[in-house]
């Protein structure tokens, strides 16, 4: 398997999947991370504090990578467009598994003519704490459905199931990240703006019921997340990832460009396609945008 991204949840798919005995190849930004990756492989932290070690390839150059393979993009969305070129001179044949988050990527994804595409969403709990150490925080269900079929032999994706990487396999790509986006707008936007936790959402009084009311206000734009999703699931995520920081918070923290625009911005442009309005998310939306233009993080 080729992951694109090495991220933190690229290292910790790397990692569980390594652990299946998977062979896994890397493509990295940096000649550093390869070089690294490969003397030194992967340190996945578990939540009780053991180590597990994995040993995987790593390169920068996409020709040295298989394509007789699947591959998992896990890249930040603004980042799809620096690996166009190189997903456009895949094979035809090489099944793509796409992990951003927001909604924003599935319009980019159309251009593509791979015969199989798919989509996952991912609730585990990740810090990439260096080049090749990942603490895992939390493990949560990851949800992978079909986007573009055009092959009547679709890839067996229960090679990747295992008791740390629980897989439910979905119909409806469109479904599950929709509801992951409305997951990560009650949360993430909060959490970068107050600098907290995504339990102290929870333990805020305060907090709590900007989430609540945030939740409220994306329901009646988005009423189809109803058979999905509810607030009671937005609290148990905060609830189980109570000592992570988000992964827009941890972009502020490490003075990087939020994901903000395809998370939260896409949903407001969907919501003005339906004529509704999400006053509260706007305002957040600014703020977050706020934080990015001053560029710095919280001191």
């Amino acid at each position: 398997m080729v992951i694109v991204g090495a991220g933190a949840i690229g290292l910790l798919i790397g990692s569980l999947l390594s652990e299946q005995k998977h062979e896994i190849t890397y493509i990295t930004r940096t000649t550093e991370q390869a070089d690294n990756l490969r003397h030194n492989g992967i340190t996945l932290v578990q939540a009780n504090g053991e180590k597990v070690h994995s040993r995987v390839e790593a390169f920068v150059d996409y020709g040295q990578a298989p394509t007789n393979a699947l591959w998992i993009i896990a890249v930040k969305y603004h980042h799809l467009q620096d690996i166009e070129e190189k997903l456009h001179a895949l094979p035809l044949s090489a099944p793509l598994l796409f992990i951003q988050n927001g909604i924003a990527h599935l319009q980019w994804i159309n251009q593509l003519q791979q015969e199989q595409i798919y989509i996952a969403t991912i609730e585990h709990g990740a810090f990439k704490e260096n080049a090749t150490t990942i603490i895992h925080k939390g493990i949560g269900l990851t949800k992978v459905a079909p986007y573009k079929m055009t092959t009547n032999t679709p890839l067996d994706m229960t090679i990747l199931q295992s008791p740390k990487f629980q897989i439910e396999f979905v119909e409806d790509a469109y479904a599950i990240v929709l509801r992951k986006a409305i997951l990560n707008a009650c949360i993430n936007p909060i959490t970068t703006i107050l600098f907290i936790e995504n339990g102290k959402l929870i333990s805020n009084k305060h907090a709590f019921q900007l989430m609540h009311s945030l939740f409220l206000e994306l329901q009646t734009a988005f009423p189809e997340i109803s058979s999905m999703l509810t607030f009671e699931h937005v609290k148990a995520l905060c609830e189980k990832t109570s000592p992570n920081k988000s992964s827009m918070l941890q972009d502020r923290l490490n003075n990087r460009q939020t994901e903000i625009e395809p998370i939260v911005g896409a949903l407001l442009k969907l919501a003005t396609t339906r004529d509704k309005e999400l006053p509260l998310l706007q305002t957040l939306y600014q703020l977050v945008l706020a934080i990015d233009e001053k560029g710095e993080p919280h001191e």
